[in-house]
């Protein structure tokens, strides 16, 4: 049978939503050799993937493209792009004898640069770059701000059409992302008010299509997504002195964002004392245990800070009686256990970076954030595991963070995503702790006499210069919450309106 010959058959796929019919037949419709390049937004866990590989199968079929190339950020991700390429298409793309394209990592290109350059020379080729900005350029020009960007700019020229796809689609670090159009605009909107100074100018993205989370809860094709911070009202810092003669300085601190301000710690530090991440591990607990109890099948993601810290919180876990499944770096066969986790009804999964973006567990519903990255890219992009839908019944999902300034601004500026009248985000305060010292931790209370000293409670600390003790919090009533107002004033200053709800926000 040669090629022609299959792409006559039809060849069955899901059912496409409807944001996924309108992109693909915006996509057909406008990709030619005027405009080869087209971007579609769509938020994460809204199924961008499958979408992608209809259009190629549909440029195949047109006998429009002779081959697809994939790239994507990790090997799991690709992996998965190349079995939904292979499902719809019909096609081996595993990038070997007698496939009709291939999935590949970033990482890889450059090596492969050259044979792509080739490949695209004497074929019409398809290149579909999917959670495009971990590649940049320089804005204004076509230079490559990273190796990612570069090589992407230096294969634009082979290749017939390209698809980026995002639910994230800008960098971090201000550049822009390759291949994509940009509009310049005043960086300042009221413009310069002195004659011939000249206007500074911004670049702004301009995607071919946008399929935003607000659209997506409405629909039905994602969770509607609630947003747990996690805090506490009484507070105990300890720092002891070089003169052994000076007692401990006691310090008490009605929240985290204030207790944060202290240079003795830092949310780094925060992430490794017991009490703030015990406390946000037993409520992601609880809620999965009784998601669980509809749903069997439902699971939970801890992102971890790093392998040490994941391996901690995986025995923690494990000594509660969880069944975890913990997968980084390090692990034998990473890949194969996440598609074992995919299928299986583990009740948590534990990583660092592995599961962050791309990585499709849809039985996901719970999501204890304990990274240490602070970028409202990562935090989306954590968010969007735990949001696709499976089913009717599965409506919901829950992400538990510390109530750290940088992260419940970007749980705000989620709203902007959302439906207004759905939109909840809660200010959770920890309950039930020991009341020794005032409801101290007792293991943290223990640590106190094996801290190192420092010379003064102002210095910059180690981890293990400082005690930190989470005491009883008040009840979450509505009257509990005016009276501590005065305490909270400060700490969120950043939107009058999350105080007037501290309970319960409708954004």
């Amino acid at each position: 049978m040669t090629w022609r010959d299959k792409l006559n058959l039809s060849t069955p796929h899901p059912p496409l939503r409807d944001w996924q019919q309108r992109c693909l037949s915006l996509a057909l419709a406008q990709l030619s050799p005027e405009q080869p390049h087209f971007l579609c937004q769509a938020t994460p866990g809204a199924g961008k993937m499958l979408m992608a590989a209809v259009l190629a199968n549909q440029l195949l079929q047109r006998n429009e493209i002779d081959f697809a190339l994939y790239l994507g950020p990790s090997r799991e991700v690709v992996s998965r792009a190349e079995q939904i390429l292979a499902d719809v298409t019909g096609f081996a793309m595993a990038g070997d004898l007698g496939a009709r394209g291939g999935c590949y990592t970033y990482q890889s290109l450059r090596s492969r640069l050259r044979a792509f350059q080739q490949l695209g020379k004497c074929h019409r080729v398809f290149l579909i770059w999917d959670e495009g900005h971990h590649a940049g350029r320089l804005p204004g020009t076509q230079q490559g701000a990273n190796e990612w960007g570069q090589s992407l700019l230096l294969l634009e020229h082979y290749m017939t059409y390209t698809l980026a796809l995002s639910g994230t689609p800008w960098r971090t670090d201000g550049s822009c992302l390759p291949l994509l159009r940009y509009l310049d605009i005043p960086a300042d909107e009221e413009g310069s008010d002195k004659a011939g100074e000249e206007v500074l100018l911004k670049q702004c993205l301009i995607p071919d299509f946008v399929y935003t989370l607000k659209e997506a809860v409405r629909d039905g094709v994602c969770r509607l997504p609630y947003i747990k911070l996690i805090d506490n009202q009484y507070i105990q810092l300890t720092l002891n002195h070089a003169n052994h003669n000076t007692p401990p300085t006691l310090k008490q601190f009605a929240s985290i964002p204030r207790l944060l301000r202290h240079p003795g710690i830092s949310y780094a530090d925060l992430l490794r004392h017991d009490a703030p991440m015990e406390h946000v591990l037993t409520k992601g607990m609880e809620t999965l245990a009784a998601l669980r109890q509809a749903q069997p099948r439902a699971g939970g993601l801890v992102i971890a800070a790093n392998i040490e810290h994941a391996e901690e919180i995986t025995e923690w876990l494990m000594d509660r009686g969880e069944d975890v499944c913990l997968v980084t770096s390090k692990t034998p066969n990473a890949h194969a256990k996440l598609q074992e986790v995919r299928e299986s009804t583990q009740a948590w999964i534990v990583s660092v970076g592995m599961i962050s973006e791309g990585v499709d567990i849809p039985r996901l519903r719970v999501c204890c954030y304990l990274s240490h990255i602070r970028t409202e890219q990562h935090f989306r992009q954590v968010l969007g595991r735990i949001i696709r839908r499976m089913e009717l019944h599965d409506p919901d999902c829950y992400l538990f963070v510390l109530n750290e300034t940088l992260l419940r601004h970007y749980a705000h500026r989620i709203e902007d995503d959302l439906p207004d009248e759905k939109a909840i985000v809660t200010v959770v305060p920890t309950e039930q702790w020991p009341s020794d010292r005032g409801g101290g931790n007792t293991h943290l209370v223990e640590a106190q006499h094996s801290v190192i000293h420092s010379t003064d409670d102002t210095a910059v600390l180690t981890p293990d210069d400082a005690s930190v003790v989470f005491g009883v919090s008040a009840t979450t009533t509505a009257s509990t919450a005016a009276k501590a107002r005065s305490q909270w004033e400060h700490d969120m200053a950043f939107s009058q309106r999350f105080i007037e709800h501290l309970a319960t926000l409708k954004l």
